[in-house]
């Protein structure tokens, strides 16, 4: 597996628990199977179901907003990690801001690509 889609896989499971953040708690509260309509939300695969099955199901924690804030916010945090040559660290935080829902995956694979590249020419290992 490629370190793209290892991060993928990362992201796609981040993706998940803040679906199960946002939703669970209410739909817990009227119709008790939360985990259901999670499924449904986020069209979850059998083997998403079954890795999300084993995560704790929170107490609502944050509204649609204030996770779209955050998204933003970790895509302009990888900003300013790439500009200060943290390429990991801007790895790490556009994953964030994909799993939040600030990027699309074409974006997110692209900003992946141009980190690689220039970490590359400045003659770092690309992760």
């Amino acid at each position: 597996m490629t370190a793209l889609a290892q991060r993928r896989t990362k992201v796609r499971q981040q993706e998940l628990l803040l679906a199960l953040e946002q939703w669970a708690p209410a739909y817990r509260n009227v119709a008790g199977d939360a985990l259901r309509y999670v499924f449904e939300i986020a069209a979850a695969t059998e083997e998403e179901q079954a890795w999300l099955r084993e995560q704790a199901v929170p107490a609502p924690a944050r509204d649609a907003e204030q996770l779209r804030t955050a998204g933003r916010a970790a895509n302009a945090a990888a900003s300013a990690a790439f500009l200060a040559g943290e390429y990991g660290r801007a790895r790490d935080l556009i994953d964030e801001a994909r799993a939040h829902g600030a990027l699309f995956d074409g974006e997110w694979v692209k900003l992946h690509q141009f980190i690689d590249a220039q970490e590359a020419a400045k003659g770092a290992d690309p992760a």
